[in-house]
């Protein structure tokens, strides 16, 4: 089953990011843009199990692999999500794939190696976290809501604006909270850790996996101007919730 045998996969990869040598060789992509010997490690395992898995699949990965369309068997893989928090230590990194049939999300799945927390979701079937039922939280209004926000290198000359917002967020909920990578983010407003999340920008393979995941867990993601983002390309601000709170994170943010 591609079930089984993406878990294995995904499980068996994410031990790579656990082992010292590969974190420690790093490389520059770009301003604030890093890539570690992990990434790569695990970009190429990820590949090659896939290949077998569905030998008729493509990848896209954010380490080298690159497709036109979504049509067919498609792999979305970050091989570390959260690859800076991999070389400075702070166990916040995970490993993201998400199966695709014709455009639609099947499986999505997000490891991170360092607490063994693995979530997962299938079409249909809910989500799970280390073969565990979970959910949004309950949380209503903003007064009483746990956020998190993430913006990257890429954009960082138009992120004025962003800022602001977020201050607007600050002052009326709990707090927010910076994990650095947006699949952490995503699996944990599936599981109710945070509330709601919100995103300058994301490139498919940041949320993929945690897409499928929220929704099978009671969530959702949406553009900040309403719709659901594309798979294609880099996205603009993009809004995670419990769906309670999305209205109300929509009014500062749409």
């Amino acid at each position: 089953m591609i079930r089984d045998d993406l878990i294995r996969a995904v499980r068996e990869a994410g031990a790579l990011a656990t082992q010292h040598a590969l974190q420690a060789n790093v490389h520059t992509k770009g301003k604030s843009d890093f890539v570690t010997d992990a990434d790569l490690a695990i970009s190429e395992a990820l590949s090659q199990a896939f290949a077998h898995i569905a030998p008729d699949s493509r990848v896209l990965s954010e380490e080298g692999e690159s497709v036109e369309g979504l049509e067919g068997e498609l792999f979305i893989i970050d091989p570390v999500d959260g690859t800076t928090n991999l070389m400075y230590g702070m166990n916040l990194s995970a490993v993201s794939a998400a199966y695709l049939v014709d455009g639609q999300l099947r499986m999505g799945a997000i490891y991170n190696p360092f607490t063994e927390e693995f979530f997962f979701a299938e079409a249909g079937e809910g989500a799970t976290c280390n073969g565990v039922a979970i959910h949004v939280n309950d949380d209503a209004v903003l007064a009483d809501a746990l956020l998190g926000a993430e913006a990257g290198p890429a954009t960082s000359d138009t992120q004025k604006l962003f800022f602001e917002q977020l201050y607007t967020m600050q002052t009326r909920s709990r707090g927010i909270r910076w994990t650095g990578s947006a699949a952490v983010d995503l699996a944990y407003v599936a599981s109710g850790r945070l509330s709601a999340c919100v995103f300058h920008y994301l490139y498919p393979w940041d949320y993929a996996a945690g897409w499928l995941i929220l929704q099978e867990a009671g969530g959702m993601l949406t553009c900040a101007q309403g719709g659901e983002p594309g798979l294609r390309g880099r996205t603009g601000l993009l809004v995670a919730s419990n769906t309670r709170l999305h209205p109300a994170l929509m009014d500062v943010f749409g």
